[in-house]
């Protein structure tokens, strides 16, 4: 046995000792940075001449992880890349940063990026890639008439004027707004080869109803800039024209047509001849007459069938180049109601549209607006906090004024000026035989004007001080729904002793169940004069 050790052991202290000697001589390893230069383009937000940043490390050893660093004037590095090559790149390893790494609020600042390589045997180096800022001035435009009178016979009026890029100009587009003024239409456009000196002659044929002509310049980079010219031309020499209209209709309120006459003249002749009314607040359309045969002289006769509600009559005649030209006809109707469409309230925590209502004006306002005028105010609304939305007579708000804040300071109403405003829900039955139902059935109908205490006679007189929605709950004197119990009667007390009727007619409720003091309410309302 000793005579086996005595070899072992001897060749178990050479192969350590060459072991020792190879480390001592190989030392750490050694790798170089690859990388070009590059500019950063403002205007394209883009580098040059590559679309990246594309850096080659190399390793005698392996590379084992690379961070790259923003480098920016007096902002502190921050890490943009981190990079760890497979086992098979180890040695020559190559890595893309694109251009949305960088920030672009801090642009300008950028001097580069710093590349820290670490290698396997934690030995490590650094390299840098230069980043210049490249930021291209917009094309010059110079020489351009500030305005022009242009040929309206058909002839063509020359634009002039000049210019300039150091980038290079791509193209430059003319516009005029013949359709609509300052909306802008292409007349032509014009490729240009990054030229960057270029003398405008464009000779250009008017388009009737144009005021304005737009010349735009674009670079090789995709930057415009743009000068308007404008041409004082009176464009109602193009649109149609009406004669021989009346200045106000009367309007069979009966239930017959009321004829309305009038002349309609066009230079290129009618497209089409519209016309609408107002009954419910907007415009509507009533007719479309389309069959006109590019008529230049028009002889127009309409028989109106009456809409209750309606205020005015709207002839809008437009030409076979679509542009239009319109007249107002008031109708000589008198009405015993006012009505407010789609009027949207919200809840007490929100300041805006408002939780404040004047049925003598139809408007809506909200907590900052309300303090010195209580008298303005007839109904309002307020959400619970378990989310219960209702509408509250002024002189119900002892413990809810409070939480109308505005800029945090409560509301602190003067309780003389408030109104002690009534409410009603209108309950219909399931045999619709009641006063009730008949309201419903007028309304519906769009058939009510008069709301006198006639209209309600045999329904007890409003006497709640608020009522509640309540999507669930059967409908009752102070409950309302927005499906089949949504008519509201107020009765509201006026300075001499007499009281005004409104009928409220609840459209949609968005109760906000996370905040209910941001619920909202949408609705109707006719109101007595």
């Amino acid at each position: 046995m000793k005579i086996t050790l005595k070899p072992l052991i001897g060749i178990l202290m050479l192969v350590t000792s060459l072991i020792s000697c190879k480390k001592d001589d190989s030392g750490p390893s050694t790798g170089a940075l690859t990388a070009k230069d590059l500019i950063y383009n403002l205007a394209t937000k883009n580098f040059n001449p590559d679309t990246a940043l594309t850096a080659e490390v190399t390793s005698s050893g392996a590379v084992n992880i690379v961070y790259c660093y923003l480098v920016r004037s007096n902002v502190q590095d921050s890490l943009i890349f981190i990079g760890k090559p497979d086992q098979k790149d180890a040695k020559d390893y190559t890595f893309h940063i694109s251009a949305s790494k960088l920030p672009f609020s801090s642009i300008k600042k950028v001097r580069g990026v710093k590349v820290m390589v670490k290698q396997d045997d934690n030995s490590s180096y650094e390299g840098f890639v230069k980043i210049d800022i490249y930021d291209p001035s917009k094309p010059f435009l110079t020489d351009f008439p500030v305005s022009l009178s242009p040929d309206l016979n058909g002839g063509t009026t020359a634009i002039t004027g000049k210019i300039t890029s150091e980038s290079g100009i791509a193209k430059v587009d003319v516009y005029d707004d013949y359709q609509t003024e300052g909306t802008f239409a292409l007349v032509e456009s014009i490729p240009l080869s990054g030229s960057k000196d270029y003398n405008v002659n464009f000779a250009y044929t008017y388009r009737k109803a144009a005021q304005h002509i737009k010349v735009s310049a674009t670079d090789i980079f995709g930057q415009v800039m743009e000068t308007v010219i404008d041409m004082p031309v009176d464009i109602n020499n193009f649109k149609p024209k009406f004669a021989d209209f009346p200045a106000t209709v009367t309007p069979d309120v009966s239930g017959g047509t009321t004829n309305v006459t009038g002349k309609i003249t066009s230079i290129t002749g009618l497209a089409k001849v519209e016309v609408y009314d107002d009954f419910e607040g907007s415009y509507t359309l009533v007719q479309s007459i389309a069959d006109l045969n590019n008529s230049k002289d028009y002889a127009f006769s309409y028989n109106y069938l009456f809409r209750k509600r309606a205020k005015n009559l709207r002839i809008v005649a437009t030409d076979s180049d679509n542009l239009p030209s319109e007249i107002i006809i008031p109708l000589n109707v008198t009405y015993l109601t006012e009505v407010y469409r789609d009027v949207v309230m919200s809840s007490q925590t929100a300041e805006t549209p408002g939780s404040f209502f004047d049925v003598s004006t139809g408007a809506v306002f909200g907590n900052c607006a309300v303090s010195g005028n209580e008298s303005k105010l007839d109904f309002l609304i307020y959400s619970s906090t378990v989310g219960v939305l209702s509408f509250y007579s002024p002189t119900n708000t002892s413990s809810a004024a409070s939480n109308y804040k505005c800029s945090g300071v409560s509301w602190v109403p003067v309780t003389a000026n408030l109104k002690a405003t009534r409410f009603r829900v209108l309950v219909p039955t399931t045999a619709g035989n009641t006063v009730a139902d008949n309201i419903y059935a007028l309304y519906n109908a769009g058939n009510i004007d008069n709301l006198d205490d006639n209209l309600f006679t045999g329904i007890s007189v409003p006497g709640s001080s608020s009522t509640k929605y309540d999507a669930v709950a059967a409908p009752a004197s102070n409950i309302f729904n927005v499906t089949s119990a949504y008519l509201l009667w107020l009765r509201i007390p006026q300075a001499n002793g007499s009281s005004k009727n409104c009928l409220l007619r609840v459209k949609e409720v968005n109760i906000n169940a996370t905040t209910p003091g941001l619920s909202t309410i949408k609705f109707d309302i006719i109101v007595q004069k």
